[in-house]
């Protein structure tokens, strides 16, 4: 029975957190596996799924070993981090919920125990698939690997869970880069996936390397053509069982939770901002009348929860396709995020800065890589110079 009262994990004291809308009923006393949980998307579900659903049984981690660390270790790193500093201080008893379970995407089965199988099997009821590599220069071996068999391995998985009540794919709005409108269903890649990876699986990483372009297609990189072909790979296996996919575009800082600019990385957006307020950005090539479509991490989380609630309650007949992007509401083209950007960095400087902030955005590229040599590359190695010269480390 769910004691209702005042909302320990709301800032108020006493009490456990009433339910009050469907959603958390739904989750409530179920048992929930993500992975990825270590990205910036990841720890963004675990922490609003601690925080605002506390009467779920358990949330399972899929973690893998990592530089050194085992995921014993790499647990409690992750639940010391601040991204959860809100739930330590008002409902920390929340985190004994969250258990890491050792496996790895890129590995068949999963690399997973046969107990650690069979638990999951027969207890989860919904799964979030969020473990991917957004590196847009990763070799198409990896990006095959860990994006298209990844969530292939997770399929298979899903299919031995006896109460699986939904199944919810993190994609990304750009996995049809190739194409000009993009709405909300599955398209064919431009290459079946089963014959991706047989290449993958069985040329030599110089034969593939010849073969990848054309197996691209039109796509810019191996990352937004490995999230289509993962797409196909849903579509095509996941039929059978309650499943949706949801596209975020770039996603960013939070707007309100769990604390307003929240942001756990530098990649991205994210590091192009901050390179800017450093004045270490003077050119970048892009056409400043486009739309950039940003969408912070907690509309990508609330969206996630609200998919899985809405799958595993209506059971659509069809395959339902998620576009989480801001472009079509609140449009802001290249040029006017560059002015606030440079406007916020100097009015709030960075105690980083290496040169004033300013830059030009350009799309002639010979021009682009003379200023690129002029003011990146040349400042850059004048700075190394000097370091090395003192004894110290090149940055």
């Amino acid at each position: 029975m769910v004691t209702k009262g005042k909302n320990t994990c709301g800032g108020r004291t006493g009490g456990k957190e009433a339910i009050t809308s469907p959603i958390q009923r739904f989750f409530s006393q179920s048992c929930v596996l993500v992975t990825g949980a270590t990205g910036f998307v990841g720890k963004a579900l675990v922490e609003k799924l601690l925080r605002s659903c506390p009467e779920m049984a358990t949330i399972y981690l899929l973690i893998r070993p990592k530089r050194g660390l085992d995921v014993p270790t790499r647990h409690k790193e992750l639940m010391k981090h601040p991204v959860f500093d809100r739930i330590r201080s008002e409902c920390p008893s929340v985190l004994h919920k969250v258990v890491s379970i050792q496996g790895d995407v890129t590995e068949p089965g999963l690399a997973l125990s046969e107990a650690d199988r069979l638990e999951l099997a027969t207890k989860v009821n919904i799964v979030f698939h969020s473990a991917a590599t957004v590196r847009f220069n990763e070799s198409l071996k990896v990006a095959v690997n860990l994006n298209t068999l990844g969530t292939q391995r997770v399929i298979q998985l899903c299919r031995d869970m006896h109460k699986l009540q939904a199944f919810v794919h993190v994609s990304t709005a750009y996995s049809n880069a190739d194409k000009k409108d993009v709405h909300e269903v599955v398209y064919p890649p431009p290459a079946d996936p089963e014959s991706v990876i047989q290449c993958c699986q069985t040329l030599s990483d110089d034969a593939l390397e010849i073969v990848a372009e054309r197996l691209r297609g039109k796509h810019p990189n191996t990352y937004t053509l490995t999230k289509a072909l993962a797409e196909w790979v849903v579509a095509e296996q996941a039929d059978d069982i309650p499943t949706a996919i949801v596209r975020p575009s770039i996603v960013t800082a939070a707007w309100r939770e769990p604390v307003p600019g929240w942001v756990d990385n530098v990649c991205g957006i994210t590091g192009i901002m901050m390179e800017i307020g450093r004045g270490t950005i003077r050119s970048i090539i892009c056409d400043q009348n486009l739309i950039m479509d940003l969408i912070p991490v907690d509309f990508v989380v609330n969206t996630l929860i609200t998919v899985a609630w809405h799958t595993a309650t209506y059971r659509p007949n069809t395959l339902r396709v998620y576009n989480c992007t801001s472009g079509g509401m609140n449009p802001v083209r290249w040029e006017e995020f560059g002015q606030l950007t440079h406007r916020h960095a100097c009015v709030y400087p960075t105690s980083h800065v290496m040169w004033y902030p300013g830059f030009t955005f350009r799309t002639n590229r010979l021009i682009h890589k003379i200023c690129e040599s002029l003011f990146h590359f040349f400042p850059a190695f004048v700075v190394d110079l000097i370091l090395r010269l003192q004894g110290s480390k090149p940055m």
